[in-house]
């Protein structure tokens, strides 16, 4: 593990580290209110009344993107580079929802739920590019 953190180019700060699981745990959150009711957020649903029908689709594309960014700024991988992986991710995404129907059913929905996660993983990997990351000093 010590090997690992060495061969790091950067490191989040404190913020950044936080903010990376509260956003995955948030991800979770969403994922699983799908099955468990008691934990689905209520004012979410009056404004999105089928939220909870694509949100794993969200969850999952923001989960696996995000990972893959922050690990890729850590590594350091540039900005550009997660940006076009997160424009792959985007266009599977719509392939994936509207042409092919093994394991799914295609659903243009879902499509703009998973877009629209990449958007907001690219937002937030942004930020952490901008100002969460220190250079790694071990």
């Amino acid at each position: 593990m010590k090997n690992f953190i060495k061969s790091l180019k950067h490191l989040p700060k404190i913020w950044a580290a936080l903010s990376y699981s509260a956003l995955l745990v948030f991800s979770l959150f969403l994922f699983f209110g799908r099955s468990i009711p008691e934990i689905r957020i209520a004012s979410l649903l009056k404004v999105f009344p089928d939220f909870y029908k694509h949100v794993s689709n969200f969850s999952l594309t923001l989960i696996v993107f995000v990972s893959i960014g922050y690990i890729g700024l850590m590594v350091g991988l540039k900005l550009k580079h997660i940006t076009i992986i997160g424009i792959v991710f985007g266009i599977i995404n719509m392939i994936f929802e509207f042409f092919i129907s093994i394991l799914n059913t295609p659903d243009k929905t879902d499509a703009v739920y998973g877009v629209s996660s990449v958007i907001l993983g690219l937002l937030f990997l942004y930020t952490v590019k901008k100002s969460g990351l220190q250079k790694n000093k071990l």
